[in-house]
């Protein structure tokens, strides 16, 4: 008989799925929360003093994926009103896009400043803390958008933080309350069944890794994921398939060997 190996060795591996959305979810530059726009322009020389103005236009840069020329805007905002709530968004998703998360800390932090019940420069903040590895910071940031808007991003990265802390009770409720909101995250499927692994409920594990692989039919992590539970649940036949079927895409190495370990110890017990 095959014995049920603890899997938090390799589980850590789904978040090269899951951390992807991070980045992605970066508060965009809203015009939410912030002050309205001129109602109608007299002039040139009128714009270029109008800090709303400094800001639309350093949107348009951000869409285009130009972060240093929505910066200069940004910076143009907050130059002729430092208490412009957009100006600073702006930054902040300009310096977070440029991976500056000192600077996208900063700007966050001034956003949040004058307008704290916006979720998405709390959503900023907290993101920014991640990044530079303050993990209570930005759960106390995230907490915040989430009791704001209760989106699910929010709850996704405040799942993550709970898991990784070994809170897994926690971690499942977040994770089950970003999955109500948005049922079309693979990665968010991928987490509860990690945290469902690590609570041994290990047939909810494998249904939660099977709802993600229909989202992401080829997603490795999740589809390794889905062997470990289902060897969890005294399935080593199917775990076995499963594990010799992605083994040849595996491009890490110590994920490769972990695999091959479990087809080994599968094979040895003669299933």
């Amino acid at each position: 008989m095959i014995g049920r190996p603890r899997t938090t060795s390799i589980i850590l591996a789904l978040f090269l799925t899951a951390s992807v959305a991070s980045s992605a979810w970066a508060a965009p530059a809203a015009a939410a929360g912030g002050r309205p726009s001129e109602p109608q322009r007299k002039s040139k020389v009128a714009d270029e003093k109008n800090p709303q103005y400094q800001y639309e236009k350093g949107v348009i840069a951000l869409r285009y994926g130009l972060a240093d020329e929505a910066v200069r805007y940004g910076l143009l905002a907050v130059s002729l009103d430092s208490q412009h709530f957009n100006g600073w968004n702006l930054l902040g998703s300009a310096y977070y896009g440029k991976r500056e998360f000192a600077l996208a800390l900063d700007a966050y932090a001034k956003a949040v400043a004058i307008n704290p019940g916006s979720a998405d420069a709390q959503k900023g903040l907290g993101l920014s803390y991640l990044e530079l590895k303050e993990p209570e910071k930005a759960a106390a940031a995230l907490k915040k958008s989430f009791e704001i808007n209760r989106g699910y991003e929010s709850a996704y990265l405040l799942a993550k933080l709970a898991y990784e802390a070994g809170r897994f009770e926690e971690s499942l409720d977040y994770v089950l309350k970003s999955i109500q909101d948005n049922g079309q995250n693979a990665a968010a499927y991928n987490l509860k069944g990690v945290v469902l692994n690590q609570l041994a409920r290990y047939a909810e594990a494998a249904g939660s890794f099977q709802a993600g692989l229909v989202l992401a039919p080829g997603d490795v992590n999740i589809r390794i994921n889905l062997g470990i539970a289902l060897l969890n649940s005294g399935e080593p036949s199917k775990a076995r398939a499963l594990f010799e079927a992605v083994l040849p895409e595996i491009e890490q190495d110590v994920l490769r060997k972990k695999v091959e370990e479990y087809i080994k110890a599968i094979k040895d017990a003669g299933k």
